[in-house]
C-alpha cells in the first residue's frame, strides 16, 4: 500500500504577522450542503474518561480523547482550525501590536451555568489558578511564565504582559488553557479536586455520568452562539477496544469514533458508514526515560533506532504495508524539513556493538514497554519486544496499565523505560506541540528530555515573525533531535472519522478536536 502524503499547512511570515493582529466576531461556519437542523443526538465514542471536570488538567486535543468532553461543557476560548488559523470561541478577538501584550476581548453577555459572569475577571482567575503549583495544571510551568502579567482593564477586557515575545501565544492558549470555569464553582471546591463540578459556559451541560463507562450532556439553552448547539443531546461512550469502538458505530450504536484507515479495514464500505479525514500531519512516537535507567545513556538511546526496523513495526502495528519511517520531527512536505538531519536508521550490526558496549560498561540492555493494552498495542509491544530479545545481552518485557492510567505511569511515576501512546500525535503547525515535546516541562515532554540548547532555539523560534529566521531555528532544532534523540519517533500518519453518513457539520480544530457546537444529524447521507 502506498501512503498518500497529504499538504501540511505551515505558517508563512504573512500569516505569523496576521496571527498577532487576530481579530474575529464570530466563529468560523462550517461549508455544508446539508442546512444544520436542530434536534437530534449523535454518541461519540472515546478510548478513556476523564478522571474529573479539572479545566486545568487538560491533554493533547486529539479527537477521541478526554478534551472532548471539557470542550463540550467550557469551550475552547479560542482554537486553531485545521489551515492553522486561530478562531473565536469564547473569545472576540486575541491581538497584539509586539508579541508581548496581548489583549483578550471577550463577547459580551457571557455567562457561566450557575449564572455567574464570564468575564476577564473569570479568566485572569483561572489563568493564575492554572500557574499555581498545587493544582498540577498540565501547562501550570508555561502558565506561572506569564500569569503574574495579567491586568483586568475591563469586564471584557484582559491585558497580558509576556516576559518576552512570542509570536504563536494565542495558538498556545487554545492548546495549553483553553477551558474557563466558574470561580465560584472553583473557590468553593477549594483544594479537593473531588468537589470540583462541570459548571462552564460551552455549548452543552452535564446530565449524567458513569465514570468509566459514559455520560450524557444537554444542550446549553444560554449558549452564546444560537441557535448552536443544533444537538438536543449529546452522548459519549467510553470504549478503550479499537475494534469495539468500529463495531459499535458499524451497527449503529453510536454516531462516530476517531482512528486510522488501516484500522477500518472493510468496516469502512458498511452500509450507512462513512469516513471523513482530518487533514494534519501526526507521528507515532515512544518516550525515552530520561530519568532512570538504561536510556538515560545516549548509546542506549542510539541502540534502540538501529535495533528496530521502523516500516517493519509499522506493518506489524497497522498490519499494512508501505510506510516509511520520518528522517526528522517534521516531515517531508513541512517548510521547516530539514533533509540533512537524520535520526540512526535501521542496522542491526550497530545495534548489537552499542548493547555490547553498554554490557561491558555493567548496564544491561533491559527494557521496561509499558502501553496499554488494546490490539493494535499488542502488537506493536510484542514486536519490539521480539526484536529486542533477538539481541545477545538485551532482553525486554511488557507492562500494561489501563489507558487512563498510561500518563500517570510514564510522566509522572516515571515507571518505565520506553513507554508508547497509541495513535499519531497531531501537530497543526509547529506549536505548540514541539515545545510540548521537546521543551523542558513541556505538557507532552514524557522522556522528561531537559536541553538549555533546545529550549533557546524553541524559545528563538516563537521570539520573531521572520521566516528566515524561524526556518534556521527549527533546523537546528531538528540537527539536535538527530544528535539526542529525545524519543522514538517510527512513524507518521494522519487520523479519520469513521462515522455514521447522516453526521453534518463535522468540524476540526486543534489537533483534530471537534467543535460540537456545529454537529446536526441530516435526513440523508451528507458527509462530504
Amino acid at each position: 500500500m502506498s501512503m498518500r502524503r497529504p499538504v501540511w499547512p505551515t505558517m508563512s511570515s504573512a500569516a505569523a504577522l496576521l496571527a498577532l493582529g487576530l481579530s474575529f466576531t464570530a466563529p468560523l461556519a462550517p461549508a455544508s450542503a446539508a442546512e444544520p437542523a436542530r434536534g437530534g443526538e449523535m454518541t461519540i465514542i472515546n478510548g478513556s474518561d476523564i478522571k474529573g471536570w479539572d479545566p486545568a488538567v487538560t491533554n493533547s486535543t486529539y479527537p477521541g480523547g478526554p478534551m472532548d468532553v471539557l470542550d463540550a461543557i467550557y469551550g475552547f476560548i479560542v482554537y486553531v482550525d485545521v489551515n492553522g488559523v486561530v478562531q473565536g470561541g469564547m473569545a472576540k478577538s486575541l491581538t497584539s501590536d509586539d508579541a508581548v501584550t496581548w489583549t483578550l476581548k471577550l463577547r459580551d453577555g457571557l455567562t457561566f451555568t450557575d449564572g455567574t459572569p464570564y468575564d476577564a475577571e473569570a479568566v485572569k482567575y483561572n489563568w493564575e489558578r492554572a500557574a499555581d503549583p498545587d493544582t498540577l495544571a498540565s501547562a501550570g510551568t508555561w502558565a506561572a511564565t506569564w500569569a503574574g502579567g495579567m491586568e483586568v482593564v475591563d469586564p471584557l477586557t484582559l491585558k497580558i504582559t509576556l516576559p518576552a515575545p512570542n509570536a504563536i501565544f494565542a495558538q498556545q492558549v487554545a492548546e495549553l488553557v483553553p477551558f474557563i470555569a466558574s470561580p465560584k464553582m472553583l473557590e468553593a471546591a477549594g483544594t479537593d479536586k473531588t468537589k470540583l463540578q462541570p459548571v462552564g459556559a460551552g455549548a452543552f451541560t452535564l446530565e449524567s455520568w458513569d465514570q468509566g463507562i459514559g455520560m450524557t450532556l444537554a444542550r446549553n439553552p444560554d449558549y452564546w452562539d444560537a441557535p448552536r448547539p443544533y444537538l438536543d443531546t449529546l452522548k459519549f461512550k467510553i470504549i478503550p477496544e479499537t475494534n469495539s469502538r468500529i463495531s459499535t458505530v458499524v451497527q449503529g450504536g453510536a454516531t462516530m469514533m476517531a482512528g486510522y484507515t488501516y484500522q477500518f479495514g472493510n468496516n469502512a464500505e458498511a452500509p450507512g458508514v462513512a469516513t471523513k479525514e482530518i487533514p494534519i500531519r501526526g507521528i507515532y512516537r515512544g518516550y525515552f526515560n530520561f530519568e532512570n535507567g538504561i536510556f538515560q545513556d545516549l548509546r542506549a538511546r542510539e541502540a534502540f533506532y538501529a535495533a528496530i526496523d521502523r516500516g517493519r513495526l509499522m506493518q506489524a502495528y497497522t498490519q499494512t504495508k508501505g510506510y516509511t519511517a520520518p528522517d526528522n520531527y517534521f516531515g517531508e512536505s513541512s517548510a521547516y524539513f530539514a533533509p540533512d538531519y537524520k535520526v540512526p536508521g535501521y542496522d542491526p550490526e550497530k545495534a548489537q556493538e552499542l548493547i555490547d558496549e553498554l554490557a561491558a560498561d555493567g548496564k544491561p540492555f533491559e527494557v521496561n514497554i509499558v502501553t496499554y493494552p488494546n490490539s493494535d498495542m499488542k502488537r506493536l509491544a510484542e514486536y519490539v519486544q521480539q526484536v529486542i530479545n533477538a539481541y545477545d545481552n538485551a532482553s525486554a518485557k511488557i507492562t500494561e496499565v489501563a489507558m487512563a492510567n498510561l500518563r500517570d505511569t510514564c510522566n509522572q511515576q516515571l515507571a518505565y523505560d520506553v513507554c508508547f501512546d497509541g495513535g499519531a500525535l497531531v501537530s497543526n503547525g509547529a506549536e505548540p506541540n514541539i515545545s510540548k515535546l521537546l521543551g523542558t516541562g513541556g505538557a507532552l515532554n514524557w522522556s522528561h528530555y531537559s536541553s538549555p540548547e533546545m529550549d533557546k532555539l524553541l524559545a528563538a523560534a516563537t521570539e520573531t515573525v521572520d521566516e528566515a529566521e524561524i526556518k534556521a531555528d527549527y533546523a537546528e532544532a531538528q540537527k539536535l533531535f538527530a544528535e539526542d534523540l529525545p524519543f522514538y519517533i517510527f512513524g507518521e500518519d494522519h487520523r479519520h472519522l469513521l462515522l455514521r453518513d447522516d453526521t453534518g457539520g463535522v468540524v476540526n480544530s486543534n489537533g483534530g478536536i471537534l467543535q460540537k457546537q456545529y454537529l446536526f444529524v441530516c435526513d440523508a447521507a451528507c458527509v462530504e
